[in-house]
């Protein structure tokens, strides 16, 4: 009896040690996909289409006050309403775009350039391959959020504009960063979607524009709370009445229901994805005998 308690004792060691070890070796495989996507990612001219891009933000919100009517001019246009303009910029227009054009890109090249043969030499789930790809769009949000903070800040000093000061420099930065992390949740299924369907990425990058635009018509009603691109901005504490026009206070409960909409619809498309098995390499051609022609 004893022998036998320490046989299964030492048998449910065995089977936690080879549990870690599997769990080790998966979380290793992870992370060098990730590093060998980031490695193809630096030689992407598409990033640059995302930094242009929210380069561009605060200066075009800025630039706005310029070119209207002097009677529609914000006079009291300071440091903490250029970055809640960037925030609605980011998150209806650029973000959304650069995103998905670049999420698609990175799980459409595989088949586009012919590389997908070099991946799958370590068999793994579809599922992990475009987890990592996502996994490395997210970081890239959080980098273009980043520099979004940056290049707000300095738009601001370049055109003198008054009311910076560590609250609103934290409070300001911190929300374009949700901003931008909420955005790609959004986004995420788009990515998946359009970048499995061969050289689509960009058609998904335009829906994904007309789709973060369509929020400024939602002013009211359940769609201004549940829109995943409107949740995606509430749920950061933006305020919607003041730059949607928004005609009621939006439902913060109806706001995550929407995100998590958007988040399930994600794990659904990876589950999906996983059905079709494993990544393996294609097998190999057996070599026909070559036979010998004798000649009589």
């Amino acid at each position: 009896m004893y022998l036998d308690c320490r046989c299964i004792q030492t048998a449910e060691i065995l089977n936690g040690m080879i549990s870690y070890e599997n769990h080790m070796e998966r979380k290793k495989i992870m992370l060098d996909l990730i590093q060998a996507e980031w490695q193809k990612l630096r030689r992407c001219q598409i990033l640059l289409i995302g930094i242009v891009a929210l380069t561009l933000c605060p200066v075009v919100q800025y630039g706005t006050q310029l070119v209207i009517a002097p009677e529609y001019r914000d006079a009291a246009f300071d440091f903490t309403k250029l970055f809640a303009n960037v925030v609605w910029g980011n998150s209806q227009t650029f973000l959304p775009i650069s995103l998905v054009m670049l999420g698609g890109w990175l799980i459409d090249r595989e088949s586009a350039s012919d590389t997908l043969k070099n991946i799958t030499v370590i068999p793994i789930p579809t599922s992990r391959l475009l987890l990592a790809k996502l996994l490395l769009t997210a970081l890239c949000a959080l980098l273009f959020g980043g520099y979004s903070v940056l290049v707000t800040v300095l738009t601001g000093f370049l055109f003198g504009l008054p009311g910076l000061s560590l609250s609103v420099l934290f409070g300001g930065g911190i929300q374009i960063l949700a901003a931008a992390f909420t955005s790609y949740l959004v986004c995420a299924p788009l990515i998946l979607i359009f970048g499995q369907i061969r050289g689509a990425y960009l058609g998904g990058s335009i829906l994904a524009f007309f789709l973060g635009y369509s929020m400024l018509f939602f002013k009211g009603g359940f769609l201004l709370s549940a829109y995943p691109f409107s949740a995606a901005l509430i749920l950061t504490g933006f305020d919607m009445q003041e730059y949607n026009g928004a005609t009621s206070a939006p439902n913060l409960l109806l706001a995550a229901v929407g995100l998590l909409f958007a988040i399930t619809a994600t794990v659904l498309l990876l589950f999906f994805a996983d059905q079709k098995g494993e990544v393996t390499p294609p097998p190999k051609k057996k070599k026909r005998a070559a036979r010998s022609v004798r000649r009589s």
